[in-house]
């Protein structure tokens, strides 16, 4: 999430059903937006995203496999990456995990 405007580039996100889910908003180097999911889906085959001749997101078809990204803001400022080993994060950049349930996690030890 961009921490300026608050716009959401990229989620992935798991329904209850345990079907991946993606959502995106991507911008180029010049900040021009190259894609737009209208909503969170559901890509059984993979996705790719290209724009000004670089690669901004690789979903694979597959679980196990890592998810590649260039996230550039609305002004072409890149505020993170990553190419499955690595991950860079650049200023600008707000990440948000999950919150389902507000307390204490429920109890996952083994009796």
């Amino acid at each position: 999430m961009d921490s300026f405007t608050e716009e959401t580039f990229l989620r992935l996100e798991c329904d209850a059903g345990d079907l991946d889910l993606i959502s995106y908003h991507l911008y180029d180097r010049h900040g021009g937006l190259v894609a737009d999911s209208d909503g969170a889906h559901h890509f059984p085959g993979g996705l790719e995203v290209s724009g000004d001749g670089e690669l901004l997101l690789s979903v694979p078809a597959e679980r196990d496999e890592s998810v590649l990204y260039r996230l550039y803001s609305v002004k072409g400022a890149l505020v993170t990456c990553s190419d499955g080993m690595k991950t860079e994060i650049f200023g600008g950049l707000r990440l948000e995990g999950n919150r389902h349930l507000s307390g204490r996690p429920p109890n996952t030890s083994k009796a």
